[in-house]
């Protein structure tokens, strides 16, 4: 599906314009949106002091004629707006919004849904059921060996996977899904046309040509950080309709995640080889409702947790291989 430039209505101009104002970044405007008013409306108002009030420490502040400043900040901002939505048009790239048909119904589980998602790609594919696969950036080949494991059961699945184009498991995950010939969907902790990590892109394009999608929360120009990226997290967790870590560790990044996927009552699949240690490490409050599995050997019983929870709806608080 290609974007057409008329996809950014009058709304989605108005967030684009307040983004590019020097000062209004990510929390004003989450903070804007979760009053309830549209951005729409603030850009379009006429008392400088009202706009001020909204919008924090902006380049308005300080300036003496502030009615004037906030009518020349608005003009330069709407024509960055305009001159951005042909980059995100020609990009394939939309905005959606909470409400929005393509909106994925899965994030309404959060306490704190994301107030809008730039996704490049299919949009539709977020809003299918599917499977979240994530782990270590600093990867065992029991952790590798694992991960491929999983992408071989892909297509018996038939549901895409959710992960983060980091490199390491995630970037093995999403490589398995277009082998498996199903859709991936990266979730990322920067801005939608930020290349991270450095050589990402090869395959990120891949997972566009092949169906999937790439998302954010984050502004365009927002780059690394690691808060961003534990906050990113979440997100993963609630997209799936159960969470597989391949690798991880009790203190990790992506212990946050299957935290988060603990929080959303999402299944978890539990893996280990009969070489790694048993999985008694787990915290114990992780352990009812999930799945504990040594594989190959119980891969019956994985197989069976898996396809039976990706024909349940999550018990959240909106809804409560033929192996080589």
């Amino acid at each position: 599906m290609e974007v057409a430039e008329d996809h950014f209505d009058a709304e989605r101009v108005a967030f684009l314009a307040l983004s590019a104002i020097k000062g209004v970044g990510f929390e004003t405007l989450r903070r804007i949106s979760a009053s309830g008013k549209s951005f729409q409306s603030v850009i379009e108002l006429e008392n400088a002091d009202d706009v001020r009030s909204l919008l924090g420490r902006s380049e308005l502040q300080g300036n003496g004629n502030a009615g004037q400043a906030w009518c020349e900040t608005r003009k330069r901002a709407m024509d960055s707006a305009k001159r951005r939505c042909q980059e995100l048009a020609s990009s394939n790239v939309s905005i959606v919004f909470p409400g929005d048909r393509d909106f994925p119904p899965q994030l309404n589980d959060l306490s704190n849904t994301p107030r809008w998602l730039f996704v490049q790609g299919q949009t539709d594919v977020l809003s299918r059921r599917s499977i979240s696969v994530v782990g270590s950036r600093k990867t065992s080949q029991d952790g590798v060996w694992l991960t491929r494991y999983v992408g071989h059961w892909l297509s018996e699945f038939g549901a895409p996977t959710v992960s983060g184009l980091a490199d390491g498991i995630d970037q093995e995950i999403h490589s398995a899904s277009i082998n498996a010939g199903v859709p991936t969907i990266a979730f990322l902790g920067t801005g939608i046309f930020t290349e991270f990590p450095k050589g990402s892109d090869r395959l990120r394009y891949t997972i566009l040509d092949n169906g999937g999608a790439i998302a954010t929360e984050y502004l365009i120009k927002e780059g690394y950080s690691a808060a961003n990226f534990v906050r990113r997290n979440r997100l993963q967790a609630a997209l799936g309709n159960l969470l597989i870590p391949t690798e991880w560790a009790v203190k990790s990044g992506t212990a946050h995640t299957v935290r988060n996927a603990h929080e959303l009552s999402r299944p978890i699949a539990f893996l280990r080889t009969p070489t790694q240690p048993d999985l008694g490490w787990v915290p114990r409050e992780y352990v009812p409702h999930n799945g504990f599995f040594t594989i190959p050997t119980e891969q019956e019983s994985f197989v069976k947790f898996v396809l039976r929870h990706l024909k349940s709806e999550p018990r959240s608080k909106s809804t409560q291989l033929k192996l080589l």
